[in-house]
């Protein structure tokens, strides 16, 4: 049997196609708002803004971190940079119920995320949401189908593209008794 794992690493995705030209645009408005008097502090803003998301970017890009794996041995959640990678957690899969996809509202578009539903009593994992204050903000935002557990060790799908078939594939392979439930298609914006 072909081995049937799956690496997403941070790179391009079709979304930067449009969102790095308009970062860019961004720049320059932003550059001439500041410089023509009318508006110096939204220019500034604009810009320092833009320029943030192309850095980060650009980090993400260049770093070619795995984002998300499914292998033989269990799931690895990435870390997007500037994060350090001991944020990345690797989960095996005795401690794996369910992969769960799920996307949250933002502003006029949707964030995707990929959540782990894991065992009663699993140990915490590095780079999940543990603080009580950053749970509760959570919990305000992100639809009530998806548990706390399931939001705090999830990553969101940025500077990464997830290929749900690969993925399917990979966790038929290596844990069958893994469900995927993929509530993306009814979080629709």
């Amino acid at each position: 049997m072909r081995d049937q794992s799956y690496v997403a690493r941070f790179g391009w995705t079709r979304r930067d196609l449009l969102l790095l030209p308009a970062c860019v645009l961004f720049v320059v408005a932003g550059i001439a708002l500041a410089t023509a008097g009318g508006h110096p502090v939204w220019g500034v803003l604009t810009t320092l803004l833009s320029l943030a998301y192309v850095v980060l970017w650009i980090l993400a890009v260049l770093s070619r971190r795995a984002a998300f794996a499914v292998t033989a041995d269990g799931i690895v959640l990435g870390q997007l940079p500037p994060r350090p990678v001991s944020g990345t957690a690797f989960v095996p899969w005795t401690d794996i119920e369910a992969v769960i996809l799920w996307r949250q509202p933002a502003g006029r578009t949707t964030v995707d995320f990929v959540g782990l539903q894991r065992r009663t009593g699993a140990p915490p994992l590095p780079g999940s949401t543990t603080s009580p204050a950053m749970r509760r903000l959570n919990r305000a935002v992100v639809p009530a189908i998806v548990p706390d557990d399931v939001i705090a060790d999830s990553r969101p799908i940025t500077f990464w593209r997830l290929d749900k078939r690969r993925l399917a594939d990979a966790i038929d392979q290596f844990a069958p008794q893994v469900r995927i439930v993929d509530h993306t298609s009814r979080l629709r914006k």
